[in-house]
């Protein structure tokens, strides 16, 4: 999905994607491939009525008055577009002058569209100070747009710092070279004792501001890119036919494209997170921007070119003839990765933002017109504080916090915002709430499918954390395709005898009930026929035995069920109708402000502070600042995930996304820190740091298993989310 999230920034992307889709197709960009781009593009005077080239801009200098964020959502779109021409390169010159001086002189013709601008990254560009004059010599390689530029917003060593100087092209030498994309012109400037004012130095501009802006903002042009290449292999997997099967039938070809809708996925989220750090740091000095956008430059280029090459290989040989797309693309985006310089030092710099001042908070900002709300749930959360600790857990149970989504008695029917501040004034608060553990996935099927007595058997104590609940879903043949279920339950005299195995049930050996999934009916169609029921553990024939796990421990069980009679008064819902039952769990009214992983898992704050206790050579350092920016990445997918609920969309995307690159970086933290150990790595004292992250890494091997496979969740996102066609 785009940057955007809000209806009104939906509607920018919307209505910069139907100018694009406009002023340059497909023929455009061949034809511009062959042929020297008109400056200013045809398309120029369309964007600026518009309003695009502005859209960063004060009114007061013609612009839109909207923020950075605007603009990378617009950026976005150019990017999956390819548009040619200097837009972009001008855009993040003009942010750079606005980040100095919002009323600069020179704005008001960048906002109209009359004047173009171009900047650069690094330069080898020196000042000498004469009198009240600066004089400029050196050459600065690659300059995008130099040659379309009117002025030139470039990089200069003055005295012991680095300044931004505003300079005009016609002052300079200026020598198109030729680029790798052909839509992306490039010069090399050099500058022959030119002189210029102080008027023309952009003091105001931080050397971390103007790097954070020119990042986040090719960012946001990568992600575009990226998602194009995205959605273009999809719809090509759907149609192109092989061996009979249309290709995205495959699951390596899914796999590949589900891949690269993650990859692209987690970039987009860290890019709008840096414009919102940089738009933010106007107001809050604390907004962390530097870190937000090096996270977003070690995640965003990569991810460009990853998905254009990705895209060329499912398109196979004609993904690689001059004439189809992808050619444009994937010289887009080597030029983009180019364009950040050094790819190195983005990463170094998310490791040491994250190990001195500290990573990104990420906050969800809730409309001042809730704060009533808020002191409503304030005050109440107090008053729960005041009652003694052995009394509070029921007092939360029957005010219905533990799960204030679900409808009275048993929730308050809280809506998303209401949810989110109820979360936000617990933890303020100091107050918690009973765990619910697995409990928290059955509890809403017994809401929505109970009787009034079951309802009030098994929910209140369950809400006061009295009742332990286990999933008897999963068995020795029937893992991540559940439906293939065996366990057998036959009808008798006032309930059902039931047999069966279930295996990887976690915290059976503690618990008092079960819910089971059993087959009532084995000649009903595999994903009918399956009756879902509430298990007394301490039924004659209930054996559980603990599973030992390669950790050591046994968090998970091997459960025999052998001739165990089940009354009729503990089927949930309908006989034979237990799918359904098992799979209505109102994950769509629930929201969630964030999760912690486990103590027996490897965390991003646990990574982060083994690293601040360590010493790590620049390329160990390299790859952690990659992991760091994917963990962090994947915390701010969870938090689009919850807006896009606030906003009314869908958050399964973010969500299910978010579940799959978390494991994996998981692994990642503490498969670099036993590496890191040498020949200490076999020492397994958990006491010590060796054992405990080698504990970590043993316990992290589970995580791309359960709750479903990676394998499997790759499957569930290239159909779902890509619409590739199922396996037969």
């Amino acid at each position: 999905m785009p940057i955007a999230i809000l209806e009104e920034h939906n509607d920018l992307a919307e209505s910069v994607r139907s100018l694009v889709a406009r002023v340059a197709p497909s023929d455009v960009l061949h034809e511009a491939l062959e042929n020297p781009i008109p400056n200013p593009p045809p398309y120029w005077k369309a964007a600026a009525e518009q309003g695009l080239q502005g859209v960063h801009l004060a009114e007061s200098v013609g612009g839109q008055g909207f923020g950075i964020l605007e603009l990378a959502i617009v950026l976005a779109e150019f990017g999956y577009g390819a548009v040619p021409g200097p837009f972009v390169p001008s855009a993040i010159a003009s942010a750079l002058i606005a980040a100095h001086d919002p009323e600069a002189d020179i704005l008001g013709g960048l906002a109209s569209g009359d004047v173009i601008a171009a900047y650069a990254i690094d330069s080898g560009l020196t000042a000498t100070r004469h009198g009240d004059q600066l004089v400029i010599r050196g050459e600065v390689r690659a300059v995008p747009a130099a040659a379309q530029a009117a002025v030139l917003v470039l990089p200069v060593a003055i005295e012991s710092g680095e300044e931004w100087v505003v300079l005009d092209a016609g002052s300079l030498e200026i020598e198109p070279v030729r680029s790798v994309d052909p839509l992306r012109p490039v010069a090399h400037v050099r500058a022959n004792a030119v002189e210029v004012g102080d008027d023309r130095v952009l003091s105001n501009l931080s050397r971390e501001l103007a790097r954070a802006l020119m990042s986040t903002l090719l960012s946001a042009e990568a992600v575009g890119v990226a998602r194009w290449a995205t959605d273009t292999a999809a719809a090509y997997a759907k149609i192109r036919e092989q061996f009979g099967r249309p290709i995205g039938q495959f699951q390596a070809i899914k796999h590949k494209c589900a891949g690269m809708i993650a990859e692209t996925e987690r970039a987009t989220a860290a890019v709008w997170d840096a414009a919102r750090a940089i738009d933010e740091a106007h107001e809050n000095p604390d907004s962390a921007f530097e870190f937000a956008a090096a996270v977003a430059a070690t995640l965003a280029p990569v991810a460009a070119q990853h998905c254009t090459q990705d895209c060329i290989q499912v398109h196979g040989g004609i993904g690689f003839t001059w004439e189809h797309d992808t050619n444009v693309y994937y010289r887009r985006a080597l030029v983009l990765v180019a364009s950040f310089g050094r790819a190195s030092e983005y990463p170094q710099r998310v490791v040491d933002i994250a190990t001195t001042k500290g990573m990104r908070p990420l906050n969800i900002d809730l409309d001042p017109e809730t704060e009533k709300l808020r002191d409503e749930i304030r005050a109440e959360v107090a008053a729960l504080k005041d009652i003694p600790r052995e009394k509070r857990n029921a007092a939360i149970a029957e005010g219905g916090w533990v799960q204030p989504h679900l409808p009275v008695p048993w929730g308050r029917a809280s809506n998303p915002v209401e949810q989110i501040i109820i979360a936000q004034e617990f933890s303020t608060g100091r107050v918690k709430r009973p765990q619910m553990g697995i409990a928290a996935w059955i509890i809403p099927s017994i809401v929505a499918f109970g009787t009034d007595e079951q309802k009030e058997r098994f929910l209140p104590p369950t809400f006061r954390g009295e009742m332990i609940w286990c999933q008897l879903f999963s068995e020795p043949g029937a893992g991540s395709d559940l439906a293939s279920l065996t366990t057998k339950a036959t009808k008798v005299d006032g309930g059902w005898r039931i047999t069966g195995q279930k295996i990887w049930t976690t915290g059976a050996q503690y618990s008092q009930w079960g819910a089971l999934l059993a087959r009532t009916d084995p000649s009903a169609p595999k994903h009918n026929g399956i009756t879902y029921f509430l298990l007394d553990m301490n039924s004659e024939g209930v054996e559980v035995k603990p599973l030992r796990e390669l950790t050591g421990n046994a968090m998970f069980n091997t459960v025999f069920i052998d001739d165990v009679f089940v009354p009729d008064d503990l089927v949930l819902g309908d006989a034979d109708r237990g799918w359904e039952v098992s799979r209505n769990t109102l994950t769509n009214e629930r929201v969630s402000i964030g999760s912690s992983e486990p103590p027996f898992l490897p965390s991003l704050d646990k990574f982060v502070e083994f690293l601040s206790d360590g010493h790590f050579d620049q390329v160990a350092q390299n790859h952690a600042g990659v992991l760091i920016a994917e963990g962090h990445a994947a915390k701010i997918l969870n938090m689009r995930s919850t807006l896009l609920t606030l906003a009314g969309g869908d958050p399964m995307p973010a969500a299910a996304i978010s579940k799959l690159l978390s494991m994996r970086t998981g692994q990642g933290y503490a498969e670099f820190a036993v590496s890191s150990f040498g020949t200490d790595a076999v020492l397994g004292d958990p006491e010590q740091i060796t054992g405990r992250w080698a504990d970590y890494l043993l316990a992290s091997r589970a995580t791309t298993i359960y709750g479903g496979t990676s394998e499997v969740q790759l499957n569930i996102i290239a159909e779902r989310l890509l619409g590739l066609p199922r396996d037969p």
